[in-house]
């Protein structure tokens, strides 16, 4: 099939499929991109690789990052891994940039991001926050009025009322859900959890089509741990990087990147 027949017009220059025919003009590509909802990954595609250029690695650091990646591929040697970069249509500058890529990234994100994690660790804190909870839920309001008194006067304990009567997967728990993020909760659990006292017993309230019984166990506050340090840094790179993509989208051209050298001397 010719281009012409592809496109509707020959129109050069044109993207290759495969090596040689058939090829696509870029009109009738930038087309199949909107079409199938691709221009926001191929925008972000240009912004991380916008971003791993300005972050330097040492051949040092990028060897075993490259023989990482040429294993994972199931590849054993050398003589296995030059068809299958034919294959690929891939050089090996391809296969590095493929294979630092996401060290690149982190790097950059840790060396932009550092100084605003406590920031956004103070702004935060309450969603990041983990709380254990009791839940039962049913689908009658006079029913879980009737559990909500038993267990107010101690007649029952949340466990049995869960195992007796709840209609959850808490079943599979006992009722005990957690730790898990406030956050994370549905919007009328993490209300309540965000200013319930240990083990504050909290009347019925309907949630989809459910009446809900809820008892907060334990409040776990959040800390600034390496793993949190880690998220927030995430979330920090990932918001900057889809302010880029929406840029692009908008015909924005892609603002330069800062490299950590120029930081370092200003």
């Amino acid at each position: 099939m010719s281009e012409s027949q592809l496109s509707g017009v020959a129109v050069a220059p044109a993207i290759a499929l495969c090596p040689g025919e058939p090829r696509l003009s870029v009109e009738a590509t930038n087309r199949l991109l909107l079409r199938h909802g691709l221009n926001r990954a191929l925008a972000r595609a240009v912004v991380h690789d916008a971003v791993a250029a300005v972050m330097p690695l040492s051949p040092e650091e990028e060897l075993p990052l490259i023989a990482g990646q040429v294993q994972a591929l199931g590849l054993r040697n050398e003589a296995e891994l030059e068809p299958w970069l034919a294959t690929q249509r891939w050089s090996r500058d391809d296969l590095r940039a493929m294979a630092t890529l996401a060290e690149r990234l982190r790097r950059w994100s840790h060396w932009r991001f550092e100084h605003e994690v406590e920031i956004r660790y103070l702004d935060r804190k309450a969603e990041l926050d983990r709380v254990v909870y009791a839940l039962l839920q049913v689908a009658e309001r006079e029913l879980a009025e009737e559990l909500h008194q038993r267990l107010r006067r101690g007649e029952m304990s949340f466990a049995a009322a869960v195992e007796q009567f709840s209609l959850g997967t808490e079943r599979d728990t006992h009722g005990i859900l957690g730790p898990v993020a406030v956050s994370g909760t549905a919007t009328e659990i993490g209300a309540r959890l965000r200013v319930s006292r240990e083990g504050q017993l909290w009347a019925p309230f309907a949630m989809a089509e459910r009446w809900i019984v809820l008892r907060l166990e334990r409040h776990l506050p959040a800390q600034l741990d390496a793993a949190t340090r880690d998220q927030l840094l995430h979330e920090l790179f990932a918001a900057w990087v889809d302010s880029q993509v929406e840029g692009l989208l908008q015909g924005e051209p892609l603002a330069a990147v800062p490299q950590p050298e120029q930081a370092i001397t200003s």
